[in-house]
């Protein structure tokens, strides 16, 4: 039998071959008949891969492909794709290819097909446009450049899109090289897009004569090209220059129907610019010309609160609750306000209403702040309860809420409890073992150091349990190598966290080393100015012969925190007066 002569076919016909064979393929319903013993078997010849040719490997694979695709075997379909990508040199089955990279996410492979895709058909923006964005998005803006140059010359708004819309992430000098690009183009051809990513790009620079001349040019090439005079505007504001940047946008709000984000940016610039009257009727306006757009409404509502508008914003979340009452966010708000009024009733009752996942939690501490007061225990322990028993899945949460209120209104016993009760259900929680830790009584270092080495066994890394550990050591014990080293392991995590640099410089003065000890006792005052912390660095200074500046901190601190029992205790440890 001789072996099939490749059929020949146009690149942009391969997809419609591909479907005919797929519908004759599952078209065929008879049974295949095995050959006799007398059949001859001729060997087929070896594929050769030639320009414009669709041999029989290549359908096969490409079939295959199509198949796995349907079936979700996106890895087989993908490799099948790009092997003959390779092989033929096809630009539909190289764009086939890229297009399955693409929804895959599969970042290595879609840069293999699209440069496939590009070499097949060098003249398609498309290819350099997906490899540039990909690129883009990694950081890799370099790599992008001479894509975005090919792509420039074919597609210019698309390629301009993708710049303007990763400029800010650009240095300085990443921002140049795209200027240079674009200055280049700009001399040969210019339209408004391409004057106003020039500008944004000098923006990038902090060229912001330059940025602003190319913004005029974009205005006085297109005079309603949004972009240019949204960017314009923000230009101005960022110079504090409100007013100019209110005339900019003017003329785009005379329109029947003016643009959203214009119509905001200009209520926001009112504001600003502390007009506050006009302001507040324009944002009034705002809302009855965009009615349909709760989440613009929403935001109009805040701009109002922001500005102490509060009876506009109130009607505002009053409307939205009646027209959207699944959305309970308004209520977090509403709370906020009736708090601010002293209306601790209207308050929390708003705050009950809450039941949105991104300030739920937040409404009960506001709860908790309203109920500041040992008497309420009852209401507040109640109220949690039933949280709990509606929101199991944020339960650990409202459990370490309610010990923390209990503990800060000495019902410890009450706080310890409800955390048992909490581990009862949740045992490995390092949140809640954490918690109890902190809440045990300083006596019990068997239990706080039991449950700050469960934390770690969880989280190896956890910087706030070995802080705790090493600091609950350092004061209560005399295991000062061992508190070193945990106190030391939380500070490569955390460097900068005021609290463990204070333990530090509190182990290191325990450990006789108060020279270093002023180092990182000094770090942490400055970040924390904590009465602990003041009282530690005073000790630490006297104890490296700086009298001078233990007592002069020392008195500093007295004048603003004179009862303070940590500053007491310093001023008694270095024999100081108190004053």
């Amino acid at each position: 039998m001789k072996a099939p002569t490749p059929v020949k076919t146009a690149a942009t016909s391969v997809a419609v071959t591909l479907i005919a064979a797929l519908m004759t393929l599952s078209g065929c319903t008879g049974k295949f008949s095995k050959p006799g013993p007398d059949t001859e078997v001729t060997p087929l010849a070896p594929v050769e891969y030639h320009p414009g040719e669709l041999n029989r490997e290549t359908l096969y694979e490409l079939i295959v492909a199509e198949i796995a695709g349907q079936r979700k075997e996106f890895d087989l379909s993908l490799n099948n794709y790009l092997h003959q990508a390779q092989m033929t040199g096809d630009p539909e089955i190289a764009k086939r290819a890229t297009y399955i990279a693409q929804y895959l996410q599969r970042d290595d492979q879609l840069l293999e097909a699209s440069k496939l895709w590009q070499k097949a058909e060098p003249d398609n923006p498309e290819p350099y446009l997906i490899s540039a964005s990909l690129l883009l998005r990694k950081g890799d803006f370099t790599a992008a450049l001479p894509l975005l140059r090919k792509a420039l010359h074919h597609s210019d708004k698309q390629t301009l899109m993708i710049i303007s819309a990763q400029a800010d992430k650009f240095s300085p000098e990443e921002a140049d090289a795209y200027i240079k690009l674009l200055e280049e183009h700009a001399s040969k051809e210019t339209d408004a897009t391409l004057l106003t990513t020039l500008g944004i790009l000098y923006g990038v620079q902090g060229n912001n004569i330059k940025a602003l001349q190319r913004f005029n040019a974009a205005i006085a090439e297109d005079p309603d090209h949004l972009e240019a005079v949204i960017q314009k505007a923000e230009l101005l504001r960022s110079q504090g220059d409100y007013r100019q940047a209110i005339k900019v946008l003017e003329p785009q709000l005379a329109a029947d129907q003016p643009d959203q984000q214009i119509f905001t940016l200009y209520v926001q610039l009112l504001f600003q610019s502390k007009q506050t009257k006009k302001a507040v009727k324009q944002a009034l306006l705002l809302v009855d010309t965009f009615p349909d757009e709760p989440q613009l409404t929403f935001y109009t509502a805040l701009l109002l609160l922001e500005n102490e508008q509060v009876e506009q914003s109130r009607n505002i979340m009053q409307e939205l609750l009646q027209r959207y009452p699944d959305n309970t966010t308004p209520h977090y708000y509403l709370g906020l306000i009736e708090q601010h009024e002293d209306h601790t009733e209207e308050a929390i009752s708003h705050f009950l209403k809450v039941k949105d996942p991104n300030n739920i939690l937040q409404a009960y501490r506001r709860i908790g702040a309203l109920l500041d007061h040992p008497n309420n225990r009852t209401r507040l322990q109640n109220i949690l309860q039933d949280a709990r028993g509606n929101m199991p899945e944020i339960d650990i949460q409202l459990y370490v809420m309610e010990a923390e209120w209990l503990n800060l209104h000495d019902y410890k016993d009450a706080a310890l409890s409800s955390l048992d009760e909490a581990l009862q259900l949740h045992p490995d929680d390092a949140n809640l073992l954490y918690t109890r830790a902190m809440t045990l009584d300083p006596q019990d270092i068997g239990l706080i150091e039991k449950d700050l080495r469960q934390v770690l066994a969880l989280e190896p890394d956890n910087s706030m349990a070995l802080n705790a550990l090493g600091y609950t050591l350092t004061l209560y014990t005399d295991r000062f190598d061992e508190a070193f080293e945990l106190i030391s392991k939380a500070l490569a995590l955390t460097p900068d966290d005021p609290a463990i640099l204070d333990s530090m410089g509190w182990i290191l003065l325990k450990q006789g080393k108060a020279a270093e000890a002023v180092g990182f006792l000094q770090q942490a005052y400055d970040q924390f100015p904590d009465p602990e912390v003041s009282a530690h660095l005073i000790q630490a200074y006297h104890a490296a012969g700086q009298q001078q500046q233990a007592l002069q901190l020392l008195k500093q601190e007295q004048l603003k925190h004179p009862d303070n029992e940590f500053l007491i205790e310093a001023a008694t440890s270095i024999n100081a007066p108190l004053d």
